[in-house]
Parts: C-alpha cells; structure tokens; sequence
C-alpha cells in the first residue's frame, strides 16, 4: 500500500499518520481509487499535468489533473479572471495530450467545436485550440435553457425541461467526417443530449457524420454513463476527459462532489447519504488537502464567469450570486456534523476568502 503525505492545518495537534486516514476516508464515502492507471503518451507532459486512463466498464475515458483544476474544484472563490486564466493554462497544457489520445489530425476528420452556451465557454479549450492549432477547426453554436429556474434542482419535472433558444450551425462543412469536441459540466448530462442530438441532426441535413465525440469538462460518473449510451445508440465513439476526477452526483441532479454527504438529500430529508467519486490516488491524496467534503466543485459555472456569450451578445456572470450561494452551502455541510476537526478549518479558511471575495465585489 502507498503512502501518501497529507497537509493538515498547522494547528492540528500533530503531523497525522494519513496512511489510515486516507483509506478511512476511501471506505467512508465508497471513493474508486482503483480504476485508473497513466495514459500512455508519446509526448511529454509538463511536470506538473497528469493524465490517467480511466478503467471502468466500458467507458473510453481520462482524467486530467493539473494544481489549477484543483484549485477552481476546492475554492469556489475562484472566480472571474482568474478563474478564466486557471483554465486556458490548464486546457494550454492539456491541449497536446488531448490531440494525441483522440488521434487527431487533418487527415482522419474536421475538428469542429460545439460550444454550449452559455457557459462552457468558460471551460477555455478552444482558446487554447486558437493558440496551439490555429485555423485547424470550425465552430458551432447551440443554447439549451431550462424553462424553469435550476440553480442546484435539475430533480424536479418541470426543472428537467430544456428548449434551444439559439443556434448557430453556419460554420459546419457539408459532406466532411466531423470529430465534435464539446466542452461542458456534464451532471444529469441533459444539456449534452440536447447538444448532441442537434449536432447529429444538423451533421445529417449536411451529409456530414459524426465521426468521432469528444467531451472535456467536470463530469459526473452518472452522467457520463447515460451519455455513453447516447453516443452507443447513435453509433459515434465518445472519448471523455473529465477534469480531477469523475464526480460524484447529489440526489438533485446538480451538486458535484468529489466525495461527501449530499447535502440536497440532508435538507430534504434530513438523512445523511454519502458519496464519493471516480479518482487516481495520488489525485485524492492532492485533494483531501483542500476539498470541502460535500463542495459542488464546478458550482454555478456561468456565475463564476466575467462575460457570457449569449448567441447575441454578452452578459456579466453572476459572481455575488455565485459567492453567496457557496458560502450557504459550505455553512450548511458544517451543520450537519460529519466533519472531522481538520475539514472543519479548512471549510473556515474557504469561507473566509469568500467573504473577502465577495467585500472585493460588492465593492
């Protein structure tokens, strides 16, 4: 068994032996540690980016795991322009890797970006794409909305309810094997289905076909799943990189943790149901240190953004909103008793730079 040096606040009484502490954690909240392994690349990876294959069922999948990934998934005051600069470095180094494991090259199909709006954008990879391999893809646009207000209730059936608002498929080249590449936080996966559905309809009025899916973003295990199925139904291989890890997804079809007690299940029931994710080890060992167990990592993603691409023009995320919403949530997992001393001060020190973040807002 591996040891693993796991920073605890320096006001603990001791350096902890975390060997105990980690499995402990792993049997807690039922994390998988056991189906990942590296990706094997030709190129090198920068020294601090890891990429590990994913082994679980029949899913073609990666994690990608970068210290700005981490940082964005554990510190929901991670927001605005530093948020946006976290993620083009992340997708800058991760970019390369993501070519070489997919096989893409001009030669096997056009590489076409399908970008959900409005937020995932945000996620930066086309901005790396810009930079890295300029003029080597196309883009489309699409908007699914939900009908009725879903901040962290995608459970309820009139909240499940999506409709396109705008798209705009101008872009897209007629009689081409295209490779989609789509970017977004995939939690039920509904949004993705109303993407890809469109992408395959519009692909076929252009006698185009979907050669190949690729999706990049924080994504659930459960989500995941279902859009294998999508993609299998469809006859399109997806390949996925998750970003950290393959979350774990709350009983409201839209907390994201890496591993704790939902929180949604607790204020509707008040029992204490606990989860955890798909991760590497050594991953896990990194997260622990910052993770709030319970945390929505992605949080309200189009919130956390300074600008917001809306098919017509461009709108301001709500970042107070998104600040305000996070600090009730963090107060909320304490209430419900199950930290240890140590999640305790770091779900205080969080908290405490949220306050500072949102003073900065307010202004």
């Amino acid at each position: 068994m591996s040891v693993f040096m796991i920073w605890f606040p320096v006001d603990e009484i001791s350096m902890q032996a975390e060997t105990g502490i980690f499995e402990s954690l792993v049997q807690e909240y039922g994390i998988n540690i056991d189906a990942t392994r590296p990706a094997k690349l030709t190129s090198r990876l920068a020294d601090d980016v890891r990429i590990f294959e994913v082994e679980h069922s029949s899913l073609d999948a990666y994690i990608i795991d970068t210290p700005y990934l981490r940082r964005i998934a554990c510190h929901p005051h991670v927001v605005g322009t530093e948020l946006e600069s976290m993620m083009f470095q992340s997708a800058h180094l991760s970019l390369s890797a993501i070519l070489e494991l997919c096989e893409i090259s001009k030669s096997n199909g056009e590489l076409l970006f399908e970008q959900i709006l409005r937020a995932a954008p945000g996620y930066q990879l086309h901005a790396a794409a810009a930079q890295l391999i300029p003029g080597c893809f196309r883009t489309v646009f699409v908007r699914p909305r939900y009908t009725h207000t879903s901040y962290r209730d995608h459970d309820g059936m009139i909240q499940r309810e999506l409709e396109v608002v705008y798209e705009d498929f101008s872009d897209l080249q007629r009689g081409k094997d295209i490779v989609l590449l789509m970017q977004d936080t995939v939690a039920s996966s509904r949004s993705a289905v109303l993407s890809i559905e469109r992408a395959i309809r519009k692909c076929e009025e252009n006698g185009s076909r979907i050669k190949r899916w690729i999706l990049y973003g924080f994504i659930s295990l459960d989500g995941l799943e279902l859009l294998e199925k999508v993609a299998r139904s469809n006859g399109i291989p997806l390949t996925t990189f998750a970003l950290g890890n393959l979350t774990a997804l709350c009983a409201n079809n839209y907390d994201m943790p890496l591993f704790g007690v939902d929180e949604s299940l607790w204020q509707k029931r008040h029992s204490i149901h606990k989860l955890g994710g798909l991760v590497d080890r050594i991953t896990l060992a990194d997260y622990v240190k910052e993770f709030i167990p319970g945390a929505d990592q992605p949080g309200d993603w189009s919130a956390r953004q300074t600008n917001l691409f809306n098919g017509s023009g461009f709108e301001k995320g709500d970042i107070e909103n998104h600040l305000r919403n996070s600090v009730r949530l963090i107060k909320s997992l304490l209430e419900i008793g199950t930290f240890t001393d140590w999640q305790k001060q770091v779900a205080y020190k969080e908290l405490e730079r949220l306050d500072e973040k949102l003073a900065v807002v307010r202004g």
